[in-house]
């Protein structure tokens, strides 16, 4: 009786000691804002753009925008952003409502793009590095396997061959350090704030602020929107194609090869932009990231070289944001 109790208690304990290691192990581990899903994928960019929207809307997740990525003068490269979202995951990012703010980490975003030496790749923004800094560390086991699952589903629909290479800014942490970084949700700017926190009020600030959207003149175009008050948010995801190009510009400075002039087409699902109208307390927020954050969380490999010498490019992007936005509000 005392040696079965006594490895019953062994056994439990190295069961825990393996869960609080794995757990620990996911929470550290070194992640890339962006990962590799196939590289070398036959067929033309739209073709392959509608097999992964296919597969996607077959397997649980809803397509809700997609764009062409602007690229450089010049390029000859080609590349499509999907959007695609789910619920459930949704869901669970956001504690169920009780953490709205955590939606600025989602939704999915797959790019398909050409390259001159891997052919035509597939990726998508890495959801344990999103999960991670968006949630918080509890989150990045779920988003293992969220990510997982989609590799899949992808790979199954357009074959090539399966790359799980993490790249773009590579981060052990939560959060991006140095000038410009720092954490989440202190990176949130608040745009404005209504008393008031009812899915009618979400409802009603986010009309305002499409309105200010759909009359923009500052060339922003909408991709997606989720509307999902009854967790806590109405998000708007909005790009410009001056500012997707700019942004592959210089992030391919450190990068460049004779043979591949603009490799930061592979950053190009740093977008859409969020605009998030979401429940805080007893009042709705309309915000957005500080963009210098933003561009800092996505762009960092860029390099501190390609931060200085664009150091008006975040604040330009987000006064242009703000000026739509309070635009829309003012309706």
């Amino acid at each position: 009786m005392k040696v079965s109790l006594r490895k019953t208690v062994l056994t439990l304990s190295l069961s825990l000691a393996v869960i609080v290691c794995f757990s620990a192990n996911a929470f550290s581990a070194k992640y890339g804002v962006y990962t590799n899903v196939s590289v070398n994928v036959p067929g033309s960019v739209h073709s392959i753009a509608n097999k992964v929207e296919s597969a996607l809307n077959a397997n649980g997740w809803d397509v809700i925008g997609s764009f062409n990525v602007a690229v450089p003068a010049g390029d000859m490269q080609k590349g499509i952003v999907i959007v695609a979202t789910n619920h459930v995951y949704n869901r669970y990012m956001v504690a169920n409502g009780v953490n709205p703010v955590a939606a600025f980490g989602i939704p999915l975003r797959v790019e398909v793009f050409t390259t001159p030496n891997q052919g035509t790749v597939v990726s998508m923004v890495n959801l344990p590095a999103i999960s991670r800094t968006f949630s918080g560390n509890s989150y990045v086991n779920y988003a293992v396997e969220v990510g997982g699952s989609i590799k899949g589903i992808i790979r199954n629909a357009v074959g090539g061959t399966a790359s799980d290479e993490n790249y773009g800014p590579i981060r052990s942490g939560r959060f991006p350090g140095g000038i410009g970084g720092g954490s989440f949700p202190g990176s949130v700017d608040s745009v404005q704030n209504y008393s008031g926190s009812s899915d009618s009020n979400l409802a009603g600030v986010a009309k305002l602020v499409m309105q200010g959207i759909k009359h923009n003149t500052g060339h922003w175009h909408l991709a997606y929107k989720i509307n999902d008050p009854q967790d806590g948010f109405i998000e708007f995801g909005i790009y410009k194609n001056n500012v997707t190009r700019e942004s592959i510009s210089i992030d391919s400075g450190a990068r460049a090869t004779a043979s591949y002039k603009y490799p930061g087409i592979d950053h190009a699902s740093a977008y859409p932009i969020e605009i998030l109208v979401y429940r805080n307390g007893q009042y709705t927020d309309v915000s957005v990231l500080g963009e210098m954050w933003r561009m800092k969380y996505y762009f960092a490999d860029a390099g501190m070289w390609a931060f200085m010498t664009h150091m008006g490019m975040p604040g330009a992007i987000e006064g242009s944001i703000k000026k739509m936005i309070l635009y829309g509000l003012a309706y």
